[in-house]
């Protein structure tokens, strides 16, 4: 192939596309520019001196996966924990001498095969690449702003748009479809995806790596292959469905327009029981005479649009499956596994999300979130210890902290009903809707700055300093305190008393926010009925 015909099919094997950060040691580091790319070959050849991904958390979501699917085709495996520890030298080797054997499948343009790109089999709907930026017509846009009218993407940013579109692309009647198409696999239910991080990127490929026995063990899925080497099993393939081509999308030859009409249904989690492995679920029991169990997926909305923090869902995220439940990430074995071999390097776990716009708008995008954590190993419980609570004993680092986000959850119930309250008083009940918004945005501010330090390091690990048999031994832990103060000092900013007036509303919602519960319940369903969200825009 010539030089100028490679260039014309943009081969993602050869081409720069794949936006990082790059250690001082990679080759021609400085000549990179300071938005520096690199081509699949060099992400694997020299993945030991690329520092990380730099991109938007929903692109990294897709992009990491997309470089997962590479290595465990390329691997054929790991089929085992013990083979995952072994091929840790091999990837990096096996990956490049792959895409070297299978380059033409790589092609952004050209004759098919493709990348990521499947022909429309009927009339398509043409509609602007742009798309691939997850532009919502409908409100302020997210990832646009330094976009000039009129500009087109490179090639560079079309590969890294297509690959995440893919994933995340809208349900409904969409891109031409005449039948109600899921949204993207990634997208559903606006999972949290969870990335443990390593100390380059080529690491952090190697510790997100499933063995093919664990992805056995999840219902109705196969190992399968990659997309790009045919559909067979396409709805169920763990290879297939990390990096899907689950819209029939063909690229104009000069990358401003995309033809599309369509796609490929998969099974999800909704309808199926089939999860994302890089999702995690959440298992409820619920006892008495009915005794039952339900699952859902560990979300990243509190609803209509509204993100939610991922450190009010971390103690969700670091269950370790067991033989009856699922619970978080599987990668999160590996880390039980490097503990054994006494490797103790700080690996780091990454959360993300993209949120849908809420009801009446779920092909818009209401927000993305990203979180990066350093967990402490016995901060992982087993699924059965997490349904297994028991009051009288003293809770481990996991279900301490959920019951620090329990207690922090409460308090945010009692300041909206404080707020109501307030302006219930004040007769001024519209404003009070605003308010309790603003209110709720400060109150989850302020925690989420020390949720990490003071729950997670703190009160979690050190759970035996603060645990007693009194009901309320939480509240007057650290963490406690810091929750009772970020609710009375937003309760101080939304609600002004520089006037006889104001000051006995101040009052009214005051004797509220320190009211015992159960003297509450009435006031703070009332406030709820006044709006469908309380948590404020985090």
């Amino acid at each position: 192939m010539t030089e100028k015909m490679k260039t014309a099919c943009f081969n993602l094997v050869d081409e720069t596309w794949l936006p990082v950060t790059l250690a001082e040691n990679f080759p021609d580091a400085g000549q990179r520019g300071s938005l520096p790319r690199v081509s699949l070959r060099e992400t694997f050849a020299h993945g030991d001196k690329i520092v990380d991904l730099r991109c938007y958390p929903h692109e990294r979501i897709a992009l990491m996966r997309l470089l997962i699917c590479i290595a465990q085709r390329a691997l054929n495996g790991p089929h085992d924990e013990d083979e995952w520890k072994r091929c840790r030298a091999e990837t990096a080797k096996k990956a490049v001498r792959y895409l070297e054997d299978k380059k033409p499948y790589f092609n952004l343009f050209g004759d098919e095969p493709r990348f990521l790109q499947a022909k429309p089999r009927s009339k398509p709907k043409t509609f602007s690449t742009q798309k691939f930026r997850f532009i919502d017509e409908d409100a302020t846009t997210l990832f646009d702003g330094h976009v000039q009218p009129g500009c087109r993407l490179s090639s560079a940013e079309l590969t890294v748009g297509l690959v995440t579109f893919q994933s995340f692309a809208a349900g409904g009647r969409v891109e031409g479809a005449s039948d109600s198409l899921p949204a993207g696999l990634c997208r559903e239910g606006s999972a949290l995806h969870t990335i443990l991080l390593g100390g380059s990127l080529l690491e952090t490929i190697w510790l997100n790596l499933i063995p093919m026995d664990e992805v056995a063990e999840n219902r109705a899925l196969v190992f399968g292959d990659a997309s790009w080497h045919g559909d067979k099993d396409a709805n169920k393939s763990y290879l297939y469905r990390l990096a899907p081509t689950a819209r029939n999308l063909w690229l104009a030859d000069d990358g401003a327009f995309v033809e599309g009409r369509g796609g490929r249904k998969f099974l999800t989690f909704e309808r199926d029981g089939v999860r994302e492995l890089t999702a995690a679920i959440r298992t409820t029991r619920k006892a008495g005479r009915r005794a039952s169990e339900s699952e859902e997926l560990v979300s990243a909305t509190a609803g209509a649009g509204v993100p939610k923090a991922a450190w009010r869902e971390l103690h969700a995220l670091a269950v370790l499956r067991s033989s009856q439940h699922r619970g978080g990430p599987p990668a999160l074995q590996h880390s039980i596994t490097l503990r054994a071999a006494n490797d103790n390097a700080a690996y780091r776990l990454w959360c993300g999300a993209l949120i849908g716009g809420g009801k009446g708008r779920v092909a818009a995008v209401g927000d993305v979130i990203e979180s990066v954590f350093r967990l402490p190993i016995q901060f992982l419980e087993d699924a059965e210890v997490a349904l297994a609570d028991d009051p009288r004993k003293c809770p481990g680092p996991n279900q301490t902290y959920r019951t620090g986000v329990k207690l922090a959850e409460d308090w945010s119930g009692r300041l909206q009903g404080a707020v109501y309250a307030y302006h219930a008083k004040l007769a001024d009940a519209e404003r009070g809707k605003k308010v309790k918004n603003q209110a709720a945005m400060r109150y989850w501010t302020a925690l989420e700055h020390v949720a990490e330090p003071v729950l997670l390091h703190d009160v979690a690990v050190r759970s035996d300093r603060y645990w007693s048999n009194e009901a309320h031994w939480m509240a007057r832990s650290p963490w406690g305190r810091e929750v009772i103060r970020a609710a009375h000092d937003a309760y101080e900013l939304a609600c002004p008393h520089g006037t006889p007036r104001q000051l006995r509303a101040y009052t009214a919602g005051l004797t509220e926010l320190y009211k015992p519960k159960a003297r509450r319940d009435t006031t703070e369903a009332k406030a709820d009925d006044d709006n469908d969200s309380t948590e404020g825009d985090e």
